[in-house]
């Protein structure tokens, strides 16, 4: 049985499982490629930090696991047994926040107790030890001291049910994954606490940065008028973004040396030490501005730049993800990305050149301030790309006699999320000014409703600002849709809802967009309402060893929208390639990946029985 059927039974008992991995030599002490020697009970714990022979390390998995309950079955033969020493779990969700970068990441907090244990299944040469491992030390104080390199390890948490006859059945269990922070402990009454966070943890500027540091340094003086010089180079840094200039879009190499931008045409040399033929006070031709050529002292840093030359935004992400932050391909959902870009994004290329070390995580929430949306979904085990275009939800509709728990539903009203303008300042004119001061930009693209502003409606103006370093003055189609879909989607209030859900009805998740039904939004007239919202958080809560999911929505669109579901849709280019049509057809005769995706004109704002639309039908509402 699966887990979406037990999920739904009575009497079924919640379990929770952790799995930790750790870093493990495959090797055999002193066999083969291993070449440590050393009395007997020296051996190694076929850990880094014990090996005696680390050039030789064959790195392998080892998964340690642990469980709230006593559970047997999920270790194979010769792993250790799954420890029942959970006391704890505590998870904070991602919590999506809009337009206002990569939100409150995800982590979990895991309680366990220390306990003695016989080494069984950690050390394969118990035998030749001349101390008695269950009666010496403790668990988690030998594992701490044998793995001290765990932080970024993978964690996983499992929560699920037992089969009928208690036993243990993969298929009954949902994963969020994690991965290694910190752990404390053990204390004085054997206390352990684990915390780990997502993923995208690896993308704080402490640990991930584009470009790198350079640690190039000018060998002599160099005037305004010097076109060569030597450079020490170290770690190769300029070397290398020479050799890697025609990467992710970029085509040219450019080095930062104090605020001027220089282009290298020539590098020659050997490893460490270089010289530089260069085209000063250079920048790309996107930059309406210039830099200016000046002197430049003996040991002044030569900073490698980072170009990106009209790249598509999922190739973005996936680079700074991926390349710069070292994150595994298959954690990243760029399958699903494409869809997303597909989906009215197609134009959405951007092109910066970036001169100084930038936090990854800086990068992407602005990024995230062009419409987009970028997360962990621990579920799924993917890094998630959404925009704010309106499409077709992914579950619903969610009412208050199947779906909503008694008593859970809350209703609030985010006035401060609400924008009437929003002012989108481009074309940065040199990529070393600095990037929150307006005059620093050649356009400000202002969208409004002013209708918003009147007397009638709010009576006041909320300003939205961003300022792109993404977009050039060439990308003047792009800003306009930015702006313009930004103030469609938040210039009404929205809707926060909370609502508790039975696991049944925990296959929505955070990011997901759902249609709700409650009797706490009333039309004018007091009905229930049908809206459309995104799921910007979902909360496991154990209570009396019973799971629950608290949600968050907020509404997509405004408090005003019809009480009926309104089609979106984008306006058709010539032809979908696609979809292999060379002309798009009537409403009525069109396939249904075209009616979910473009917008279909009908003749009144219901339609007439003509162009195929049926009479009373709402017609499409453009994006």
């Amino acid at each position: 049985m699966a887990y979406d059927d037990q999920k739904v039974l009575m009497g079924k008992e919640p379990v929770i499982i952790v799995e930790i991995d750790f870093n493990a030599c495959s090797l055999t002490y002193g066999v083969g490629d291993c070449s440590a020697s050393g009395a007997s009970g020296t051996e190694c714990f076929n850990s880094f930090s014990t090996c005696q022979d680390q050039g030789n390390f064959a790195a392998s998995t080892k998964t340690v696991r642990f469980s709230s309950v006593r559970i047997d079955g999920i270790q194979t033969a010769g792993d250790p047994p799954t420890f029942p020493t959970i006391t704890g779990v505590s998870t904070a969700p991602t919590v999506l926040t809009p337009s206002k970068g990569l939100g409150v990441r995800s982590k979990v907090s895991i309680s366990l107790t220390d306990h003695p244990w016989t080494d069984v299944g950690f050390d394969n040469y118990i035998a030749n030890r001349t101390y008695d491992a269950d009666s010496q030390g403790s668990f988690w104080g030998k594992m701490i001291n044998r793995w001290p390199f765990y932080e970024n390890n993978e964690v996983r948490v499992k929560t699920g049910y037992l089969a009928d006859d208690g036993t243990y059945d993969a298929n009954n269990f949902v994963t969020r994954t994690y991965f290694l922070d910190t752990i404390t402990g053990p204390s004085d009454n054997g206390k352990v606490t684990i915390v780990a966070k997502d993923i995208l943890k690896f993308a704080d500027r402490e640990k991930a940065n584009l470009p790198t540091q350079s640690q190039a340094t000018l060998d002599a003086d160099i005037t305004v008028g010097a076109l060569s010089f030597d450079i020490t180079d170290p770690n190769d840094d300029i070397k290398d973004a020479y050799d890697d200039a025609d990467n992710v879009g970029a085509s040219q190499c450019y080095v930062r040396i104090d605020d001027e931008v220089m282009l290298i045409t020539n590098l020659t040399g050997t490893s460490g030490n270089y010289t530089l033929t260069a085209t000063r006070a250079t920048i790309p031709a996107e930059y309406s501005g210039s830099v200016d050529a000046d002197t430049h002292d003996q040991d002044a840093t030569v900073q490698h730049c980072y170009f990106y030359d009209g790249v598509e935004v999922d190739d973005i992400v996936n680079h700074l993800l991926g390349t710069v932050a070292g994150i595994s391909s298959s954690y990243l959902d760029t399958a699903g990305w494409q869809e997303v870009i597909d989906f009215g994004l197609q134009s959405y290329t951007f092109t910066a050149l970036i001169t100084e070390p930038t936090g990854v995580k800086e990068l992407l929430e602005e990024i995230s301030q062009h419409t987009i949306l970028i997360w962990w979904d621990e579920r799924a085990q993917k890094v998630k790309m959404d925009s704010i275009i309106r499409r077709a939800n992914d579950y619903g509709p969610f009412d208050d006699d199947s779906h909503l728990a008694a008593n859970s539903v809350s209703v609030a009203r985010d006035d401060k999320s609400r924008v009437s303008q929003f002012w989108l300042h481009y074309g940065l004119r040199s990529p070393v000014l600095e990037m929150d001061e307006a005059k620093n930009f050649s356009v400000v693209k202002v969208s409004a409703d002013l209708d918003a502003e009147t007397s009638d409606e709010y009576g006041q103006q909320r300003i939205k600002k961003v300022f792109s370093r993404w977009l050039s003055l060439a990308n003047k189609a792009i800003a306009s849709e930015i702006s313009n879909r930004y103030v469609n989607d938040y210039r009404d209030t929205k809707h926060i809802i909370s609502a508790t859900l039975d696991p049944k009805d925990d296959d929505a998740w955070t990011g997901n967009r759902v249609s709700l039904i409650t009797r706490q939004v009333q039309d004018r007239f007091g009905a229930p309402v049908t809206r459309n919202y995104r799921a910007l958080q979902v909360s496991e809560k154990f209570k009396n060893d019973s799971p629950s999911y608290e949600y968050v929505f907020q509404s997509i669109g405004g408090i005003y929208d019809g009480s009926e579901p309104s089609i979106y849709g984008l306006i058709t280019p010539d032809l979908d390639p696609d979809d292999g049509v060379s002309a798009f057809p009537d409403y009525s005769s069109a396939s249904v990946e075209l009616k979910s995706k473009y917008a279909f004109i009908a003749a009144t704002d219901r339609g007439d029985g003509n162009a195929g639309f049926s009479p009373n039908e709402r017609p499409y509402v453009i994006i």
